[in-house]
């Protein structure tokens, strides 16, 4: 793979996930474990496949354990840059290319990358390709739910592209407008920007003057319009083949405590299976169960669970769509069906649960958090 020596690959890891909560008061998000491998990892990884070998991570809420993750990597380059304060993404942005620019001459392009997306490295040369097209590129997905809008920036396609060609490298799709999570009557068009982005360092200039927004930060999509108005060009490829809803899109871009369970799904595709005790259950694939775990007899397992090391779980158990993590144990004849389970809770037998995040609050009882709308409703089983 040729190295792509000219360009920083930069991803933000420094927010607070509050829409992770309560898992993220233990667990930052870039650190949230997809199928065995934690999220930032998984996305230098894929970046260093593609052949990018310096990266800018920067860092914020739980920095000392994200830096103890990316510093693993010493074929790579990794600077960790402190935003304790975060103002939004231009803010970090501007934080990196500053710090970068000013230590390197020859860099001219930087991947922008949040800490909550995944794609391989097919999609990332895809936009490195069109690169040679535009100053700006931008990773697209296509939508037609309308409930996508309330999370995503919406673009304007000029009319003269040719929407057959928006997977096409060399063409893609040109962009004259964007607007952040419009309302229904303002949006644009069915692509929605992803937050991957391939920049020139020219950028910067559209930053020195922005304004802080009505949300109190400094906005990206702000910066993308003020590059456009000065006559920068932007396109857009469409990096998520399928099309989106607001039922799969959490496969690739994690965004609440569902969408774990959602982008696991993606790399989960078989049967995996540690040094576990147990013989009488059904597994259904795909599942992966970790090291000492205990499986009872007649349980049912999946389809799609994950079972955490150490953890139990007891005689009679149907479990389908479930996260579970380390040192947990499950009561006999518990059904549980799309949750997940923090680590070290304990579970009464005949506990049925559907849609929640279940932990152990500081008074040491039950905390279920519904998905639907991740109000918190608490019960104190004996």
């Amino acid at each position: 793979m040729e190295i792509k020596s000219d360009t920083y690959v930069i991803i933000l890891a420094a927010g607070y996930a509050t829409r992770l909560k309560p898992l993220s008061n233990r667990i930052p998000k870039p650190l949230i474990d997809i199928n065995g491998k934690t999220l930032i990892s998984r996305i230098i990884s894929n970046f260093r496949d593609a052949g990018f070998t310096k990266f800018c991570v920067i860092v914020g809420y739980k920095k000392e354990f994200i830096k103890n993750e990316v510093l693993r990597y010493k074929d790579l380059e990794i600077l960790t840059i402190d935003q304790d304060k975060p103002t939004g993404m231009a803010d970090a942005i501007a934080l990196a290319l500053n710090y970068v620019l000013y230590k390197e001459e020859n860099i001219t392009s930087f991947f922008i990358s949040a800490a909550d997306i995944i794609f391989p490295k097919e999609e990332i040369l895809k936009m490195y390709s069109l690169y040679n097209h535009a100053d700006i590129v931008l990773g697209l997905m296509r939508s037609s739910d309308h409930e996508i809008a309330k999370g995503h920036g919406n673009v304007k396609i000029s009319e003269d592209s040719d929407l057959s060609k928006d997977l096409d490298a060399t063409k893609g799709l040109k962009i004259v407008d964007i607007i952040e999570k419009p309302k229904v009557h303002q949006i644009l068009s069915e692509y929605y920007s992803l937050p991957l982005y391939l920049v020139n360092h020219e950028i910067l200039s559209s930053m020195n003057q922005l304004e802080v927004s009505e949300r109190g930060e400094k906005e990206f999509q702000d910066v993308l319009k003020k590059s456009l108005s000065i006559g920068m060009k932007i396109r857009g490829i469409r990096i998520v083949s399928p099309e989106v809803t607001i039922e799969n899109v959490g496969a690739f871009h994690l965004t609440n405590l569902r969408d774990i369970i959602n982008m696991n799904k993606r790399f989960l595709t078989d049967v995996r299976k540690g040094q576990n005790k147990g013989k009488l259950h059904n597994i259904v694939e795909p599942v992966r169960i970790k090291t000492n775990a205990i499986i009872g007899n007649d349980a049912l397992i999946g389809p799609f669970a994950i079972i955490g090391k150490n953890s139990e779980i007891r005689d009679f158990c149907e479990l389908s769509n479930v996260i579970v993590y380390d040192d947990v144990i499950i009561g006999k004849s518990s059904r549980l069906n799309w949750c997940i389970v923090d680590e070290n809770v304990k579970l009464p037998k005949n506990f049925h649960a559907e849609e929640c995040f279940i932990t152990i609050n500081n008074k040491k009882k039950l905390d279920l958090h519904k998905f639907l709308n991740l109000n918190r409703y608490s019960k104190n089983y004996k």
